[in-house]
């Protein structure tokens, strides 16, 4: 009996195998976020301990985040090769094992390659466990469930901020990432025996036991000797990224990674350097923090909701206004840093226009790309965001070290929002270019009649 591996997928209620793959590729991202969250409240203290000022600080929140884009390139393609479970397994355990790393580093030097190798494994696993979610997800369903996967990474940030509010007033910084390194490692070991290989990844590569197995698992009324087929067949060669910029999807590629790079920026000048920021303009890091989880709870809800957001409106509608609302409302943060309640009422405004944004990017990504290129597609586009990532904190660093105020500052790095939706304008038009030309080619009417 033969069996395509899209319409079982397709066609089913979602099963529990199903669940448990969402569930866990959720874990994923909460903890990643809780360990990309733990520096920025942890590292004025350790910048404390090593005598050094905001400026000469800064690349150590670079370090992780330039690693973490380095991970995205790297271990996309790798995954579309060896298997995505491979790849989540061992990315996963190396930033569990180096963010507790931290703990023990005694110079700045060390502390910046601990950070850079933690950031390897948290950008590796990011397209990995996207990818796994997206190839376990009906179509119907994909961009819903990848933007509701991706709100784990704000919730983690949530758990952080609340987590590291209180360890920060109770315990010394060490324990700050031990509380996101140790959890790390038990996830390790749960995904090493729980999470199975990507079906529709097997059907392609022509692995018919492995398949027939987890295509059964998926529907029990299946025979023992299902034939799982795939409509694209995997090449047995690493896809390359520069396929990703052939057969017309350059402009696209180029495109939908600025977006994210601008939206990954502008998030991370909001969760990893308000802190550093306000403390500039005298606000206690412990109230830093709460205000950082108060955005990352509403940002949960608001990435949840952006799948069905694009779905239902279009990328302009879904893209356009909450990048550009999030620049108005970065601009007017400097001004209110020293009321906390007007503060956080800005930071919840935040979670439900630039977050959103980025998410609806991640999610239009992973459904940009047939299944054989998926993973590289979205580690091309989530590694260009993690560079918006690195450069964020370089370029306050340098703003600081010219003494510029925190209120202008984050003015400045209004900018970058506001070019993330004149990129998501030009994505629009070019799909409907696209369109318009594959209508207009020759035989297009008798094609569609």
């Amino acid at each position: 009996m033969h069996v395509d591996v899209d319409r079982l997928i397709d066609e089913r209620p979602i099963s529990a195998l199903q669940i448990r793959v969402f569930i866990l590729c959720a874990l994923v991202a909460v903890l990643d976020a809780v360990d990309s969250q733990s520096i920025g409240v942890a590292g004025p203290l350790i910048r404390d301990a090593f005598h050094m000022s905001a400026g000469a600080f800064a690349p150590v929140y670079s370090a992780g985040l330039f690693g973490a884009a380095i991970g995205a390139l790297a271990f996309g393609p790798i995954s579309d090769r060896f298997g995505r479970r491979p790849m989540l397994i061992f990315t996963t355990a190396l930033f569990g094992v180096f963010t507790c790393l931290t703990v023990f580093a005694d110079s700045f030097p060390v502390l910046v390659f601990y950070r850079f190798v933690a950031g390897l494994g948290l950008g590796g696993a990011t397209p990995c466990f996207i990818t796994m979610a997206a190839e376990y997800a009906p179509q119907k369903h994909r961009a819903m469930l990848v933007s509701l996967l991706w709100a784990g990474y704000p919730l983690g940030n949530a758990v952080g901020g609340f987590m590291t509010a209180y360890l920060i007033k109770n315990y010394e910084w060490p324990m700050v990432f031990y509380a996101g390194g140790v959890p790390t490692l038990i996830l390790a070991v749960l995904l090493f025996f729980g999470m199975p290989e990507s079906v529709r990844f097997l059907a392609a590569r022509g692995a018919k036991d492995r398949s027939a197995r987890l295509a059964r698992k998926l529907d029990p009324a299946l025979p023992a000797n299902v034939d799982v087929t795939a409509r694209q067949k995997a090449s047995q060669k690493r896809v390359s990224l520069r396929e990703l910029f052939t057969d017309g999807r350059a402009a696209g590629t180029i495109l939908l990674g600025l977006m994210l790079y601008f939206g990954f920026w502008t998030t991370t000048v909001i969760v990893l350097q308000i802190p550093t920021l306000f403390r500039e303009a005298g606000v206690p890091l412990a109230t830093s923090a709460f205000l950082v989880a108060v955005y990352s709870l509403v940002a949960t809800f608001g990435m949840a909701i952006a799948g069905a957001l694009l779905k239902r409106v279009g990328p302009v509608w879904a893209l356009v206004p909450t990048f550009v609302g999030g620049g108005v409302l970065l601009a007017t943060l400097g001004a209110l840093a020293g009321t906390p309640l007007l503060a956080g009422t800005v930071m919840m405004g935040l979670g439900l226009t630039v977050s959103v944004a980025s998410s609806a990017v991640i999610a239009l990504a992973a459904t940009s790309y047939p299944t054989v290129m998926r993973s590289a597609g979205a580690g091309w586009t989530l590694a260009m965001g993690r560079f918006g990532q690195v450069c964020s904190p370089l370029v306050i660093g340098a703003l600081l070290t010219m003494n510029m105020s925190p209120g202008r500052i984050l003015t400045i790095m209004a900018l970058a929002p506001v070019l993330g939706g004149v990129c998501a304008l030009l994505k629009a038009m070019l799909s409907r270019e696209q369109a318009g030309a594959l209508t207009d080619a020759p035989g297009a009417a008798e094609k569609t009649a």
